[in-house]
């Protein structure tokens, strides 16, 4: 008799899924189903070019005014073995930042062997990357801390990445909302996943409705062309990454933008520990479940 419940059970839960996906079907139309498929398809893609962060293969904070690097553990900063033991030298001064290469080891700015010492970084103004074999490594700056991000472009996870778990396409969420400038900009502290608090700021805030309910979103300014949103909402640490997921929205036209949650992901935490993650503001906590975009299962 248990058994027998249980079975009915699963086969009524399977109807329901089944129901939900034709449900949500009826109300995309094709183009759109289309353009969130061929979305998903870009996501696997970016993840592993090399501007993704499944190559990400170490992050080191600059502690002192020189540090060394490569295989060898004398090294301030231990790369893979792969790699020479030892690499050279990062120095740090005032604001800027100097690789030292070692004598005969063959490290690369921009296709050119290093033989002196070189500026490789000033805050937007100078941020070249060194590359030694499959390794690259550049100065990323999170507040007032510098460090090194070290990308392998041959590392094992791009080979074993090719999914990420979405729920089902549903295009009622993807909903027109209104710009609202703030005068003046305001300021919210944000805290990441290296333990740091930075301030950013934000300009505005983006308004619509879901349900016949109003909610609000505040973006962060980054300087990229699209506005930058991280949400948490109800099914965050459950059903997707505990501490929230992203969405870019284009730069709004006469107040008026669309938000899509269909095209919510992951941070980088979820794929790699070498990633500085923001979590969201209390702002951008909605008390709803957003029952679309990206899932923190099925990784692989």
């Amino acid at each position: 008799m248990i058994v027998k419940l249980k079975n009915n059970l699963l086969l009524l839960s399977w109807i329901s899924i089944l129901l939900l996906n034709v449900a949500c079907s009826e109300r995309n139309n094709e183009a759109y189903i289309k353009e969130i498929e061929h979305w998903r398809k870009s996501r696997i893609e970016y993840m592993k070019s090399e501007e993704g962060f499944l190559n990400l293969a170490g992050l080191y904070w600059i502690e002192q005014p020189m540090s060394t690097l490569g295989a060898d553990t004398i090294n301030n900063f231990i790369f893979p073995a792969k790699t020479a033991d030892k690499l050279g030298a990062i120095m740090l001064r005032d604001d800027s930042v100097w690789f030292i290469p070692e004598p005969e080891i063959k490290v690369k700015v921009d296709d050119v062997e290093l033989k002196d010492t070189t500026l490789v970084f000033v805050e937007n103004e100078v941020n070249r990357s060194m590359v030694h074999g499959d390794l690259h490594w550049f100065v990323i700056k999170r507040g007032m801390k510098y460090g090194i991000r070290l990308k392998d472009y041959n590392h094992p996870a791009l080979a074993d990445f090719n999914h990420i778990d979405n729920y089902p396409i549903d295009e009622l969420w993807n909903v027109e909302a209104e710009w609202q400038a703030y005068d003046p900009p305001r300021t919210v502290l944000l805290h990441n996943q290296a333990g740091m608090d930075i301030n950013y700021e934000v300009k505005g805030v983006l308004k619509f409705r879901l349900n016949d309910e109003n909610y609000s979103l505040e973006p962060i300014e980054t300087g990229e062309e699209q506005l930058f949103v991280m949400l948490y909402d109800e099914t965050s640490g459950r059903e997707t990454y505990g501490s929230g997921r992203y969405l870019y929205v284009d730069r709004p036209v006469n107040n008026r933008t669309i938000i899509d949650f269909n095209k919510a992901f992951n941070p980088p935490c979820v794929y790699t520990e070498f990633a500085t993650c923001l979590f969201p503001h209390e702002a951008n906590r909605l008390p709803i479940s957003i029952e679309v975009g990206e899932k923190f299962s099925g990784l692989h």
